[in-house]
């Protein structure tokens, strides 16, 4: 106080010191919280310019004391502003602002106006997030002083929201577009879910979003995922990242299908296949609210309409209410003792589920009762008689005092909580915040509504009935057996229930041998804790038997199994685990074995998101330093963090390393001199393109030598691909190819530089040439390295093609479709089958070898890259973006092959493998799989000989 007074007395009012004592004491016996209101005034007069007129202000217009004291009574965070920005009391008390309520007519051209101000996309954030500030502000003030009810400050939240949506939004696709990808076009919808979709948004919200574009011919389909993908994620970004401006909202996308490892944006055909394939009782839940909230409206409510016979059936398959609660069983069992006024029993949630079962029981012949706003939803439902008035009074006042509290709680610091306090002082504030008289009149408040709730939730979904998660628990309990297991797994979607059962078996012994108590039975009991949560999220994967069987490989590998089912209870460790086991068996065995490895793709998930470095790698042990950075490239990719492109490029930058570092050891324990010597990649190796349990082509020349040192040179490249090849541990690393050197596989290992030269420019053959497209230095001498590459790339591209050479590249591919390894009759390769990938090669090469000697861009490239070149002539009788599609159709089905099936080889599967692959591949069944694969094999291979016979027409 005595700081104010000087500050009073230095200031030059007008005004007396007791005029101000009088003003200052009577706004901070009204204020909730005194001595917050007094530091954050001080603080305010201390950074504000021209105190004299402000404090004349305040004396002469009580009612400005009153709004700043309310303000800082309540909210450090609206202080914060002020303080930083002193202008804006000005502009709250001076332009209408604490009685106009914010809307789109306002709000669009103030956003408009920034986004023609400034150019740069950081300092256009940068501005909305000021714009944001500001807004928040006004609402909050507004709330405060009475000036807004809670359904007018949550819709004005909801609006602002929106508005900064549409404007970041428009933000990421410039900034896509300035780094050269145009838009493919067609419709983009951001679906706005949970407090957001219902237009009753907090003041420190998570926003719920997920993105929909529109549907795309098969051939565009693949381009527009990954622009609209790409889009989505940049504005989750922008929307999220942190700058001197604070940010704009944190961004919960984890709604979306198949969340831990699904695409951000999807298709409408997409979505609707999820749906009504795998949809559960949540996920309709969840729609109810679903509203666009920017981009294109219009699409966006088309799709949503096409999404009502799923959230609202006429006849639902099973009933709501006993679902819903279990969920919320469920969370207040998370939650335990701590009051949290959202989803304590009685609490927001609990009049939330209220009105999402009772809408989702008669929504379907009710179209008037689906109402996104809960508020709105509780008047809709007792208009239509399915509450009675006594629960709709009941049910809005609680509505109503939980979200000012939840509203008081969140605006102090802007942070999200909803935990009441329990330090007594900090209760007594709140309670005054609220506006009751103090804690005890809060107390009895909260005592009432949450048991006059919790009655009504009671009736309305009838408890928890017996449910198969509850009997579960029971078999589990009484020890596992066998035929109650099957019983009790019968609902969860298992194709082969009995194996679903030993699996459940073998999880609560912990992997310990049948009969041995003691540890087994402390497993058991964590197993059961968890069974429910466990089994409800294997049974929401695309193939529930391949998920429990690579939980039990994981789980029964730990040291300390009951400790991993604890953590199973965390719903990000487990949703991490579930995404994991839910592909790829091999990746649940190898984390069993490398627990630190877990350990930190399960702390720090937010590093997994970062680009890939690779250190040095270890001579003494390649083995593991390899399968530990292959299954860490393989983990980022099914947890979204990185496209198929990125994962091969990873795989072969693992492969680069150990090649160069097993070269470089070869080297220096020769006592001789050697000429250097430079190891090239070829094939997929070459374009970076490998995948899991790839074979490394590779080729090895060395600078002019002379005959003497031959052979020493011989023993270095066998020394290499013994490196290459094995290890010290006995683990097989890679099978390397050195068939493609000069004079096939009975010629030396290694070439000179100069004999090279002269073999491709004399004797080389076309498909030689071809495979020669894919060449790329790996490792040793940089100098041989560069001058190889120069002259294979100057023979590859710039020498005449011969004369019928596309008629031989085709009778090349033919001769490769002999040696396919398929043994069954009517058995596909995806690789080397007519139509296969290689197929889809040959084009690229062909195309790389027609234009590269005057178009380099086109050099050594991605098979896709080479594809997607746009200069390349419109005559061309392919549908390049097909092929694209195709060719990712075939890789992504042999990752699956791999990681998933673990089968080495390219022959697509039959059987009940068939069905478990087309089951992670789109959720559909092996049939149409089969079918899929073989239309697309058919159009694959007319397209490779229209182009081959196009290209070779054009002339050599």
């Amino acid at each position: 106080m005595k700081e104010l007074h000087e500050v009073f007395i230095r200031s030059g009012t007008r005004f007396t010191l007791p005029d101000f004592s009088a003003a200052l004491l009577r706004g901070l016996r009204s204020s909730a919280d005194p001595d917050l209101a007094l530091t954050s005034f001080q603080r305010f007069i201390a950074a504000s310019i021209g105190t004299s007129a402000l404090l004349n202000d305040i004396l002469q217009y009580p009612a400005y004391g009153d709004l700043l004291f309310s303000l800082f009574g309540h909210s450090q965070y609206f202080a914060d502003v002020l303080v930083r920005e002193p202008a804006l009391f000005r502009w709250l008390t001076s332009t209408g602002a604490l009685t106009t309520p914010v809307n789109d007519a306002y709000l669009r051209p103030e956003i408009e106006r920034v986004l023609e101000t400034f150019r740069r996309s950081d300092a256009r954030l940068d501005a909305l997030k000021r714009l944001h500030r500001r807004e928040l502000l006004r609402i909050g003030a507004q709330d405060i002083l009475g000036f807004a009810d809670l359904l007018s400050a949550t819709e004005q939240l909801s609006i602002l929201a929106d508005a900064l949506l549409d404007a970041a939004l428009l933000i990421s696709v410039a900034q896509i577009a300035d780094a050269g990808e145009p838009s493919p076009g067609g419709a983009f919808s951001v679906i706005g879910l949970g407090k957001l979709g219902g237009g009753e948004l907090n003041y420190s919200s998570d926003i719920d979003i997920i993105f929909v574009y529109s549907e795309r011919t098969d051939a565009e389909a693949p381009a527009a995922h990954a622009y609209f993908n790409k889009l989505a994620a940049r504005l989750v970004r922008n929307l999220s990242q942190h700058s001197s401006e604070g940010h704009l909202y944190r961004v919960d996308t984890r709604l979306r299908p198949n969340a831990g490892a699904g695409p951000l944006a999807l298709s409408p055909g997409a979505f609707l296949a999820h749906y009504e394939s795998r949809g559960e009782i949540w996920e309709r839940q969840m729609l109810i609210k679903a509203r666009p909230v920017a981009g294109d409206a219009g699409f966006g409510r088309e799709f949503l309409r096409a999404l009502e016979p799923f959230v609202f059936p006429r006849r639902l398959a099973e009933q709501p209410a006993a679902s819903i609660a279990r969920i919320k069983s469920r969370i207040e069992a998370d939650v335990a003792d701590e009051p949290n006024i959202k989803l304590m029993a009685g609490g927001i949630r609990d009049i939330e589920f209220i009105v999402q079962t009772l809408q989702l029981i008669n929504g379907g012949g009710n179209p008037a009762v689906r109402e996104p706003n809960t508020l709105r939803a509780l008047a809709a439902l007792d208009m239509h008689n399915l509450i009675s008035k006594k629960e709709h009074e009941t049910l809005r006042e609680a509505y109503v005092l939980y979200r000012t509290i939840e509203h008081r709680l969140q605006m102090m610091l802007n942070t999200q909580t909803h935990t009441l306090p329990r330090d007594r002082r900090a209760f007594e504030v709140l309670a005054r915040r609220t506006g009751l008289s103090g804690g005890g009149e809060l107390r009895r408040a909260l005592d009432v509504n949450l048991a006059a709730v919790r009655s009504v939730f009671n009736q309305v979904l009838s408890g928890e009935p017996a449910t198969p998660s509850g009997s579960l628990q029971a078999v589990i309990a009484a020890g596992c057996e066998e035929r109650s297991l099957v019983r009790a797994l019968g609902g969860f979607g298992f194709h082969d229930v009995r194996q679903a059962a030993r699996d459940v078996k073998l999880l609560a012994r912990g992997g310990a041998p049948a009969g041995m108590p003691g540890a087994a039975a402390r497993d058991a009991e964590a197993l059961g804790a968890v069974a429910p949560l466990l089994l409800e999220g294997i049974a929401s994967t695309p193939d529930p038997d391949l998920t429990l069987a690579s939980v039990a490989l994981l789980a029964t590998s730990q040291r300390l199994p009951h400790l991993f089912y604890a953590e199973c209870a965390d719903p990000a460790f487990r949703k991490l685990i579930l995404t994991i086991c839910g592909v790829s068996p091999r990746f649940a065995r190898e984390l069993g074995r490398q627990p630190l490895l877990l350990e930190l793709i399960s702390s720090e998930r937010e590093g997994l998101a970062l680009p890939a470095e690779i250190p040095p790698v270890p001579p003494a042990d390649i083995a593991p330093f390899k399968l530990r950075h292959e299954l860490l490239s393989g983990v980022r990719h099914l947890l979204g963090f990185t496209d198929f492109d990125a994962l091969t490029s990873e795989i072969s930058g693992v492969a680069s390393s150990i090649v160069a570092a097993t070269c470089e050891a070869a080297g220096p324990k020769w006592k001789k001199r050697l000429p250097p010597l430079a190891v090239f990649g070829l094939g997929k190796f070459g374009t970076e393109e490998l995948g899991f349990d790839a074979d490394l082509d590779l080729l090895f020349v060395a600078g002019d030598a002379g005959r003497s040192a031959m052979p020493l040179l011989e023993e270095r490249a066998a020394r290499i691909l013994s490196g290459v090849t094995g290890s010290t541990s006995g683990r097989r690393l890679y099978e390397a190819d050195v068939r493609l050197r000069p004079e096939g596989k009975s010629a030396p290992l290694v070439v000179e530089a100069s004999a090279y030269a002269k073999y491709l420019a004399a004797r080389a053959s076309l498909w030689e040439r071809q495979s020669l497209t894919r060449l790329r230095f790996v490792a040793g001498d940089a100098a041989v390295g560069g001058y190889v590459s120069a002259f294979v790339s100057s023979w590859v591209y710039d020498s005449p093609l011969p004369p019928g050479w596309g008629g031989s590249i085709v009778a090349m591919r033919r001769a490769m479709e002999s040696r396919t390894r398929t043994r069954r009759a009517h058995a596909t390769d995806l690789k080397l089958g007519p139509g296969g990938m290689a197929d889809v090669e040959f084009v690229a090469q062909m195309l790389q070898l027609k234009y590269g000697g005057r178009r380099p861009e086109i050099r050594g490239g991605k098979i896709g890259a080479v594809l997607r070149q746009s200069w390349l002539p419109q005559e061309l009788p392919c549908d390049r973006a097909f092929l694209s599609s195709a060719y990712a159709m075939y890789r992504r089905l042999e990752l699956l092959m791999r990681i998933g099936l673990e089968e080495r080889g390219s022959i697509l599967p039959g059987g009940e493998k068939l069905q478990r692959l087309a089951r992670l591949y789109d959720g559909s069944s092996g049939t149409a799989l089969s079918a899929r694969v073989a239309s697309t094999m058919a159009r694959v291979r007319r397209e490779f000989l229209a182009v081959a016979s196009f290209l070779e027409k054009e002339g050599g």
